[in-house]
């Protein structure tokens, strides 16, 4: 599709935005359109300011956080601030990183009505409006389910449903993907691409995995860390003429345009792991939200110095799993024991010593006003003195490029910055046992990178890490890979052995590491590879 067939929908003139001033403006001088019925993705390093960029266009920012901002944005020729309260809303839908942060109302169907009444739909036509939505997004028989109880897949999935009722002309999507698990994220990827054609829509994606994305774009820009469009033209082009200014800025590189150095690093080459000693131990556990299931006979062991992903698909229990483990949550069948002790036995301040959690949504674990003071929260409870705390949480500053940072508030902070800053405050000691729910979730190349190592540093040191995540290649650089499945554990060992099972990989609705991708196009048999 030729730039010069579409006509114009959105432009940014001198645009400039911060949260504070604009001396040093998190965007800045941003001159760029976006064009009627075309699909543009965006991409840059974490904290670059996509996500506050996707919000200035649609006039939420820089009043909802009371930012200053300079230069115009103009949507079919007509300057935003010159819409009425609530019209550009309607004209440009988005679908934020965080879908909780959209959401208003206790069930599915109360939430989907509540964007119909603001259209001035009569009742009588909502319900079918309702159900077809939500066909659409796959989530058709969820209307009475609550919103809290489901998954992050699933609630991505229920903001996408909210925002196409809208109807609007351009729709922006944050990050859509960053929850949905394997087979859901291709599946969604086809939807925008089913519903773009269809409704003839525009299409805004801010996006760092970006491989699945490619056949469905007409156009990338490239958000360089100073704040400036760095380059803007075709997939092929920004991939072949900037692949250093891309790989310096941090961006993941599509592996069909990337070097044997741009991949994951050699941390999936680490060798055979010898079993320690046993941490965890489960027996028999089962857990059920009222009338609902959701994990049932669950057996497990977990040892010292283990890198387990746990995986499957949205709404099988993997983040439940997760915070049972960690005392989050109480089984209501079964024991769970830690270091030979039952897990209900554990003083709390001691146990929360040895077990550190980091949750899908960071913001969940936020308690001060500050990131310095986030950082050296835990280690004053534990009586560290201020010089002790001050080292300390400079070097976690150093380590997770939040130096910057260190007197923002956490809330301001963009949603890849807001994850470093929950993992780093789990670090003040070495604990136990890791649990991590999506760590990589809206990081860039260079910093999940740097968090890999970092894990592998802290596994060397013997606590065991066990990761929730829907990244297979990472799923395939971990020692054991536990496969949920109708509240079950339907595999537990080691991922090259899971890659062997199409059945169960279908059934699961996982997908094959790009690894193994390759292999499978080059013909090489998995019994062949060790």
């Amino acid at each position: 599709m030729k730039k010069e067939q579409l006509n114009p929908l959105l432009h940014m003139d001198h645009f400039s935005f911060d949260y504070e001033s604009l001396d040093k403006p998190l965007l800045n001088q941003l001159n760029f359109s976006l064009m009627d019925k075309e699909t543009t993705l965006l991409i840059g390093s974490s904290g670059s300011g996509k996500s506050s960029l996707s919000l200035c266009l649609n006039g939420l920012y820089p009043e909802a956080v009371e930012g200053v901002s300079s230069g115009n944005i103009y949507y079919r020729g007509k300057n935003i601030q010159d819409y009425q309260k609530g019209e550009l809303s309607q004209l440009i839908g988005i679908v934020f990183q965080d879908p909780e942060s959209q959401f208003c109302m206790i069930t599915v169907e109360d939430e989907l009505a509540f964007t119909l009444e603001n259209r001035k739909i009569a009742p009588s036509e909502m319900p079918e409006r309702i159900s077809e939505a939500l066909s659409v997004v796959g989530m058709d028989g969820f209307q009475k389910r609550k919103i809290h109880e489901l998954s992050g897949g699933q609630k991505q999935k229920i903001a996408l449903a909210a925002v196409l009722l809208l109807e609007p002309e351009l729709l922006i999507l944050d990050e859509p993907t960053a929850n949905l698990d394997p087979v859901s994220r291709i599946e969604f990827i086809q939807l925008i691409k089913h519903i773009q054609a269809k409704q003839k829509l525009a299409v805004f994606i801010i996006e760092h995995q970006l491989e699945d994305w490619l056949d469905v774009v007409d156009r990338l820009l490239v958000l360089g860390k100073q704040g400036k469009i760095i380059a803007d033209g075709s997939v092929t082009s920004i991939f072949s003429d900037h692949h250093s200014l891309l790989k310096k800025e941090g961006v993941f590189l599509p592996r069909q345009y990337s070097n044997a150095e741009d991949s994951y690093p050699t941390y999936a080459e680490s060798p055979p792991r010898i079993k320690q000693d046993v941490l965890i131990t489960i027996k028999q556990m089962g857990f059920h939200r009222k009338k609902h299931t959701i994990l049932q006979d669950i057996n497990l062991e977990i040892h010292r110095g283990e890198f387990i992903a746990i995986v499957g698909e949205n709404g099988a229990g993997k983040s439940t799993l997760l915070q049972l483990m960690a005392r989050l949550l109480t089984p209501q069948k079964g024991t769970i024991i830690f270091h030979d002790k039952l897990m209900d036995q554990w003083e709390e301040k001691e146990l929360r010593k040895r077990i550190g959690y980091v949750f899908q949504n960071p913001e969940h674990q936020f308690i001060t006003d500050t990131v310095y003071d986030e950082l050296t929260f835990g280690m004053k409870l534990n009586g560290w003195t201020t010089a002790e705390s001050d080292t300390a949480a400079t070097a976690l500053l150093k380590q997770f490029h939040l130096e910057k940072h260190k007197y923002s508030n956490p809330f301001s902070l963009s949603g890849g910055q807001k994850r470093r800053l929950s993992v780093a405050t789990m670090l003040d000691e070495t604990p136990d046992i890791l649990f991590f729910d999506e760590p990589t979730f809206g990081q860039d190349a260079k910093t999940t990178d740097e968090l890999m190592y970092m894990i592998e540093a802290l596994r060397k040191n013997g606590t065991a890490i066990v990761f929730v995540t829907h990244d297979m290649d990472i799923v395939d650089t971990v020692d054991r890979a536990i496969v949920l499945y109708q509240q079950h554990i339907h595999y537990n060992g080691e991922p090259e052995s899971l890659w062997k099972q199409a059945d169960l990989l279908e059934k699961t609705r996982l997908r094959l590491p790009y690894r193994i991708r390759v292999l499978h196009k080059e013909g090489v048999s998995l019994d062949l590879v060790h």
